[in-house]
């Protein structure tokens, strides 16, 4: 019995011998023969003057034609924002009075402080809405977890707008007019800082002069076209609705929204780049 046992011990150290000494040969001949590059997120990027001038040069340049062009930018959003709003029966207006750019600001309704306030029915249902959303976040897990944190500080800001409203609702300093204009500003402010991003992560790849400027020039009318809808959709929502949405509006899907834009066309312009581009 002793020596059958020692028999199949010796045949099993004899089979894991004959077994490690086969995936050492393979794993000795992948060596030598095949070359595994490492991921490109991780390769060490060689620098020539040639790009480093690229990454210095292009946003100095860029962010001066947009810096320059910013009267030129504002007027043409505003001229958007006039143009649809008739059909949408939104009451955008220009001012009388320049502002300190030497601009006409919009203006809405018959003065710079309209705003429709929210009803008693409003401020319930949208408590209700809030609260019942929160509830649901509290149910999401798995596949549905990244929704639930987002959602949360959703409810979270509408809730805090809700109580403001309740007790001083004739204290609201915000206008649509001035609303309107700070997305236009953020707008603005996220344009003139694409090159600067882009500059960090794009402009320092190994690829076509050319190809950067077309991609950049994309980015920058995605957004020149983004802007003015971005208002005109939230004027109608609160037009509609009230101003009651306008700080969740603001937070959510003002400067947030632009920067979540920017890195979604950032992505898709990196992802579109050779695998020779960080050699």
């Amino acid at each position: 019995m002793t020596s059958i046992t020692n028999s199949v011990s010796d045949q099993a150290r004899e089979h894991d011998r004959v077994f490690h000494a086969t995936f050492s040969a393979a794993r000795q001949a992948r060596a030598s023969r095949v070359k595994v590059r490492p991921h490109r997120a991780i390769t060490p990027l060689k620098v020539t003057p040639y790009l480093l001038a690229q990454t210095v040069l292009l946003p100095l340049l860029l962010c001066g034609l947009i810096f320059w062009g910013k009267p030129l930018l504002l007027d043409f959003w505003r001229s958007c924002i006039l143009l649809w709003s008739s059909g949408l029966d939104l009451p955008f207006s220009l001012s009388n009075q320049l502002n300190e750019a030497g601009q006409h600001t919009l203006r809405f309704s018959s003065g710079p402080e309209g705003a429709p306030m929210p009803s008693s029915t409003t401020l319930v249902v949208t408590a209700v809405v809030t609260l019942m959303a929160f509830a649901l976040s509290l149910r999401m897990d798995h596949a549905k977890l990244p929704l639930k944190y987002p959602l949360r500080i959703v409810c979270v800001i509408q809730a805090v707008t809700l109580m403001y409203f309740w007790l001083a609702p004739s204290a609201f300093p915000y206008s649509m007019a001035r609303h309107s204009e700070e997305l236009m500003t953020i707008g603005y402010v996220v344009m003139l800082s694409t090159p600067l991003m882009l500059a960090v992560g794009y402009y320092i790849l190994n690829q076509s002069l050319w190809v950067k400027l077309f991609h950049t020039a994309l980015i920058l009318l995605f957004f020149a076209i983004m802007v003015p809808h971005q208002v005109l959709a939230q004027a109608f929502i609160m037009q509609h609705l009230s101003v009651l949405f306008m700080p969740v509006l603001y937070i959510c899907f003002g400067a947030v929204f632009d920067a979540l834009i920017f890195v979604a066309l950032y992505s898709w312009v990196v992802s579109d780049a050779p695998a020779a581009a960080t050699i």
